[in-house]
């Protein structure tokens, strides 16, 4: 020990001695004791945290699929509205390339109804009911009303001479045969003019299958020839555009469909011709019975007037039956069938004239603009179908994970790509208990340091508490968010930290 410290120490000995004397004596008061200073206690909280990028996204399709295409690998940076997977894509693409064909047809067949009939197909139908008219004046014309009423003037005389012939005196059996004949006769008549009105009617089935059949012929080459040319090149015959599996599934069923009408049409000919050939072989056979009958009341009635029959008898009756053959020729049944026939075709040409100059009514036209409206919303639909199937970048960044491969089946929301935007990060902890938010508080200011930087030290702000704890290995733990001060270039994402927040 040095002189100088002895001394000091000496003096300070010496005072202590002094004021232990005077203590005793009461000559001065005892000195007051100085409280120590209270150590104040450390009131931050720390916690474990890490490094995270402030926009972030954990991407997901809304559609199932195959993934066809992942076009981005982990680290990749990306630009907003970068495509980055692909799903199969085909069967899609085909409903789209569907959906804009039935938009043309709509939209044709809507502008089709409000231009109207052209000139050409006025011309045609004009044309169509002139021939018509022409076919049932000359029909009409073959028999006039004239024509009958002196026919049957004809036969009431004839009837009028016979009956003044016969008013001479006859046995009462020839009265009688002479009434079953004339019955005999009106039997006749009346069975040939229903034989006859039954072969009309079948003649005319029979006409109207071969119409129809030759519709049908006419329908089927038109399918067979569109079916043709779709099966050959996979295009639209007239639009030229590629078909997609639905629409060439159409032509082929049109012509199936065309194919199967025809051969219907044939059977139905067929079976018309077979029922016109009964009609015919009908009327012969039920004829030739009634004219029997007449025939055999003819021979009783002859065999009972052998001895009162004249010469001038016999001619009134020839003139009765000449008469009466010449009217049913000019009133008969076929020609009545011809005639309705032929009105009929007037009726029709005339009407098909009417609707192509009256055009399309407004019902029609609102109905074909709804038939649009409802292909174009279609088309959108599978549009947006078609894009679904693509996964995009919602902002710029950096991809941190890819969960899919080329031929895996994605479900639709499960994410398979994540990314991050590294021009602005923020501190999140990991493992600050219940025991420590509850001293935490938005606002309250924070030191962080990195594992990885050793001797950076970053200031932030708490901005977010969240609301809802995890359970983390049995100790529930809250996430806080923390905004640096300042951003630092060599921060990375999921950069461990730790953070010191000032607590309450």
């Amino acid at each position: 020990m040095s002189s100088l410290s002895m001394k000091v120490a000496g003096l300070a000995l010496a005072a202590g001695m002094v004021l232990t004397a005077c203590a005793g004596f009461g000559g001065a008061p005892e000195p007051t004791a100085v409280p120590e200073a209270a150590v104040q206690a450390d009131q931050r909280v720390v916690a474990e945290a890490r490094v995270v990028p402030v926009r972030s996204a954990a991407l997901a399709l809304t559609t199932a699929g195959t993934a066809m295409e992942v076009l981005v690998k982990e680290g990749d940076t990306v630009e907003a509205n970068q495509v980055l997977l692909k799903l199969d894509t085909r069967r899609h693409a085909a409903a789209v390339e569907q959906a804009e064909a039935d938009l043309l047809r709509a939209k044709a067949s809507l502008t089709k109804l409000q231009e109207g009939a052209t000139e050409e197909e006025i011309a045609v139908a004009e044309a169509q009911v002139a021939k018509a008219k022409a076919q049932l004046q000359q029909t009409q014309g073959g028999v006039t009303g004239s024509d009958i009423s002196a026919a049957e003037a004809r036969l009431q005389e004839a009837r009028a001479r016979l009956a003044e012939v016969q008013k001479s005196g006859r046995s009462d059996d020839i009265a009688v045969s002479e009434a079953r004949l004339a019955q005999q006769q009106a039997n006749l008549a009346a069975e040939r003019d229903r034989l006859s009105a039954a072969k009309s009617d079948a003649e005319l089935r029979m006409e109207q299958s071969v119409a129809d059949l030759t519709r049908a012929q006419s329908t089927f080459v038109v399918a067979k020839k569109e079916w043709d040319t779709v099966n050959e090149s996979n295009k639209h015959p007239t639009l030229n555009y590629r078909l997609g599996e639905a629409e060439r599934r159409k032509y082929y069923d049109t012509f199936v469909q065309a194919e199967a009408s025809m051969q219907s049409a044939e059977v139905a000919v067929d079976a018309a011709r077979l029922a016109y050939d009964a009609a015919r072989q009908a009327e012969a056979t039920g004829i030739q019975s009634a004219e029997a009958a007449v025939a055999e009341s003819e021979a009783v009635l002859r065999r009972e007037q052998a001895n009162t029959d004249t010469d001038e008898l016999a001619a009134a009756r020839a003139q009765v039956a000449d008469a009466q053959a010449a009217l049913d020729r000019l009133r008969g049944d076929e020609r009545s069938g011809t005639v309705a026939v032929s009105e009929a075709a007037v009726v029709e040409a005339e009407a098909n004239l009417a609707k192509l100059r009256a055009g399309a009514s407004a019902s029609q036209i609102a109905e074909a603009e709804a038939q649009v409206q409802s292909a174009e919303a279609a088309l959108e639909s599978q549009r947006v179908l078609l894009e679904e199937m693509e996964l995009r970048a919602p902002f710029s960044g950096i991809v941190a994970a890819v969960d899919a491969r080329v031929g895996e089946y994605v479900t639709p929301g499960t994410a398979v790509v994540q990314i991050g935007d590294p021009t602005e990060w923020q501190i999140e902890t990991t493992d600050l208990t219940e025991l420590g938010i509850v001293r935490v508080r938005e606002g309250a200011r924070a030191a962080v340091t990195f594992d990885a930087l050793p001797g950076v030290e970053m200031p932030g702000t708490v901005t977010r508490i969240r609301a809802l704890g995890e359970n983390r290995q049995g100790d529930i733990t809250y996430r806080v968010i923390i905004t640096p001060d300042t951003q630092d270039s060599q921060l990375r994402w999921n950069m461990t930290a730790s953070v010191a927040i000032e607590g309450e």
